[in-house]
């Protein structure tokens, strides 16, 4: 599909399901699971000193692998010694044990677990939670590539059956892995709460500081040029050449306009004394996604004729979204079912992918707002 076509069937299909929207059912509220990421995040101080807050934390501590890291996916804080946590970490083991993989950066995993280790810490001040978080933050320096960069997991999956290595061991900002263990190494170095309760060493503090150094600089390596201009990034990159590279079937080499992006721009716009070339790699990050936001488009959820959850695409005047993936040639955007087949809306895929990965976003606005203030406080 040329890049006129791409664009003219997105229109179509926005106005389509703005009309069959004036009739579909409202969305019933969804019921969603209290994660331990939110336990981490969000729970009163008091908490981490609870009776159930250390009984999660304990279950963390049981569950370290020997590299340091924790698998993912993991709700400590629901009956930590129960059926189902021991099952899914009988999985991780079963992996390790073949091929020393299971500890993983990815969907906020280790990060997360240091968290929680920390505030407990911090609330009850016993040792084996600190022992804990500086084996996890060791895991996190030791699995840095020396170009800066991070694998999704750490040890390396091996080469597969043709020799061909893993997408894992790309630089990964996928899910916004890379970001979380960089915001979590910034926190740590600049003794930011609740890390600074854990009282590490110089030694441990100027290690991450070297490890953030580098993860920006691979930041830079990595920003994709088009006909010499920088854009924005990739999901994943080569781990050798810096290059866009894919993943599963659904998640080919691409421009990114919101999740990944965004937070990577908040990365560098976060820089105390950014130089010339952070200033001008988040400008040109920016002027791109302005020039790609689908515009007077919104994000609709509605309960579809078979009284299910579902996702579209509506018109709504004055609105912006952007799409998670954008052809790098074409620059069109696009969404993916796990035949690999780009298609240019949502209405083309299947439903379990459709409501399964986030296709489209708004993200990205907060920080095209935010890129005028920080560029007359960094360059007045």
């Amino acid at each position: 599909m040329n890049h006129m076509n791409l664009k003219i069937t997105l229109i179509a299909l926005v106005a389509l399901t703005t009309t069959l929207s004036s009739v579909a059912q409202p969305v019933r509220p969804r019921k969603h699971p209290v994660r331990f990421k939110q336990i981490s995040r969000n729970m009163p101080a008091e908490w981490y000193g609870s009776a159930e807050g250390i009984a999660a934390a304990d279950s963390v501590l049981k569950y370290q692998f020997p590299s340091g890291g924790w698998g993912k996916n993991m709700d400590w804080h629901k009956a930590p010694e129960g059926k189902k946590i021991k099952e899914k970490q009988q999985i991780w083991e079963a992996i390790h044990s073949k091929d020393g993989v299971g500890a993983t950066i990815d969907n906020g995993a280790t990060t997360t677990e240091m968290l929680l280790l920390a505030k407990v810490y911090d609330a009850t001040k016993k040792s084996k939670y600190k022992k804990a978080f500086v084996k996890g933050l060791n895991y996190l320096l030791e699995a840095q590539y020396e170009n800066g960069g991070w694998p999704q997991f750490y040890p390396f999956k091996p080469a597969n059956k043709e020799g061909h290595p893993f997408y894992s061991n790309h630089i990964t900002f996928n899910d916004d892995a890379m970001y979380l263990v960089m915001k979590a190494l910034r926190d740590i170095y600049e003794d930011q709460e609740p890390y600074a309760a854990l009282k590490l060493s110089d030694k441990e503090k100027a290690r991450a500081r070297s490890a953030y150094k580098k993860g920006i600089d691979c930041i830079l390596k990595c920003q994709i040029k088009k006909n010499g201009k920088l854009t924005v990034w990739c999901q994943q990159h080569d781990e050798h050449t810096f290059e866009p590279a894919g993943a599963r079937s659904y998640e080919h080499p691409s421009f990114t306009a919101c999740n990944e992006t965004p937070n990577i721009i908040k990365l560098l716009m976060d820089e105390p004394n950014p130089s010339d070339e952070i200033v001008n790699a988040v400008t040109a990050a920016i002027e791109w996604l302005k020039a790609h936001a689908l515009k007077d488009v919104a994000i609709e959820e509605y309960e579809n004729k078979d009284g299910k959850y579902d996702r579209r695409l509506i018109h709504k005047f004055g609105s912006e979204v952007w799409a998670r993936y954008y052809d790098l040639e074409t620059e069109e955007p696009y969404v993916c079912d796990r035949d690999g087949i780009k298609q240019p809306g949502m209405e083309y895929i299947s439903y379990e992918r459709r409501i399964g990965y986030g296709w489209y976003g708004t993200n990205t606005q907060k920080v095209i707002s935010q890129y005028p203030k920080w560029l007359k406080k960094v360059r007045p």
